[in-house]
Formats: C-alpha cells, sequence, structure tokens
C-alpha cells in the first residue's frame, strides 16, 4: 500500500474560505506574518484548490490537508500512543513564498481553529517533499500526532504493514532528536520519563 492522504471533510474549504479572507486583508497581520496573510489569500480559493492525493502531487499541490490527533500525557505514560490518540483537527497546509502555513479546523464541526506558521508546518511539508522524491519503504495514510504537553509534533503514517510510524518534526532541545523515526512502542518508551516528569510536576502543581 502506498503512502495516501486521508480525505477531509466535505465542509472544511468553503469553511475556511469564508472566514480567511479577513486575515489575507489585514495590514497589520500583513507587516507581522506576511506567510500568514499570503497563506490565507490562497485558501480563499476553497474546494477550487489542487489538494495533494498523493506523494507525487504534494510538490506542486496548493495544499495538503492532515488530520490531526492529540495525545495527553495520561495516555502517553501508560504507553498508550495509538489507542490514546484523538482526532480533534483537520490542518490544511498551504506553502508560501514566506514559508508554509496551516490553517486549522475542528474535527467536530469544520469550524476553523486556527492558523500558525510555525517551524513544524514549514518541517511537515518538507518532510513529505523528501518523500515524494525519494520514496520510502514505509507505508499508510499521512496524519498528524501533537502531544501539547510536551509540545511536541509528529508526521504519523498510520496502518502501515510494518506497523505504525511517527516521524519527529517538533520537539524540545534534548527530548527528541529532529528527523528520528520511532514506532509506536519506541515513541513510548522515549518519552516515559518526559510524560512521568510532567505529570509528576502537573500534580505538584495542584
Amino acid at each position: 500500500m502506498p503512502i495516501s492522504f486521508a480525505k477531509p471533510p466535505a465542509a472544511m474549504a468553503a469553511n475556511l474560505a469564508a472566514v480567511l479572507p479577513r486575515l489575507a486583508a489585514s495590514a497589520n497581520l500583513e507587516a507581522r506574518a506576511p506567510a500568514i496573510t499570503r497563506g490565507a489569500a490562497r485558501m480563499a480559493l476553497g474546494d477550487a484548490m489542487r489538494m495533494a492525493t498523493t506523494l507525487a502531487e504534494v510538490r506542486d499541490a496548493d495544499a495538503i490537508a492532515t488530520p490531526v490527533y492529540m495525545l495527553g500525557l495520561d495516555d502517553l505514560a501508560a504507553g498508550r500512543i495509538i489507542p490514546g490518540a484523538k482526532l480533534k483537527l483537520w490542518a490544511q497546509i498551504v506553502p508560501t513564498e514566506a514559508g508554509a502555513v496551516s490553517a486549522e479546523a475542528r474535527a467536530s464541526d469544520s469550524r476553523f481553529a486556527q492558523m500558525s506558521n510555525g517551524i513544524s508546518v514549514g518541517r511537515f511539508r518538507n518532510a513529505l517533499t523528501r518523500m515524494a522524491a525519494a520514496p520510502p519503504a514505509d507505508d499508510g495514510e499521512v496524519a498528524q500526532l501533537r502531544i501539547p504537553a510536551l509540545h511536541i509534533t509528529c508526521l504519523w503514517l498510520k496502518g502501515g504493514k510494518a506497523g505504525d510510524r511517527f516521524e519527529v518534526v517538533d520537539a524540545p532541545a534534548g527530548v527528541l532528536p529532529i528527523g528520528q523515526i520511532y514506532s509506536a512502542a519506541e515513541l513510548a518508551a522515549a518519552l516515559k520519563t518526559h510524560a512521568a516528569s510532567r505529570m509528576a510536576n502537573r500534580e505538584a502543581d495542584g
């Protein structure tokens, strides 16, 4: 099975296109974050955007859409990486000359949630572009896994024949190396101590 892309909710593109032109027209935002205003302007195309459906289309597509799963500390500490991951958002990522931008909608109702041009957005798209140039042996469906409490984002290849794979695209220094690829069991083992420490701090803070 080749690497594939999940189909986003039907209402997502239209909902983003209805909201984002206001951001694209903001002079203040343009001065502070030009990538966001340029990305917002492109997403105003809505259903007319060319979405990547295969790795080969990533480089030239208008956007990439991926589901975003969140993992809490309790599940992480218990080693429940895949069972504990909850679908919370859908991300629509577009490249701009000022960097990649992600517009995100709630998975529950496809309404606009947030927009970001953080470093993890560019790294996520770059990882897919790299895969397109040299397709890996791995397969699976493209998704994101975020562990907010540890500030970690991974590119998740879901349901591959050899098991789920997680490539780290954003993590604090000293926690996980950027670009490292883990199985679910390996990721749980690598983060067990960090999760336990953060949970202990949380309990101490009351």
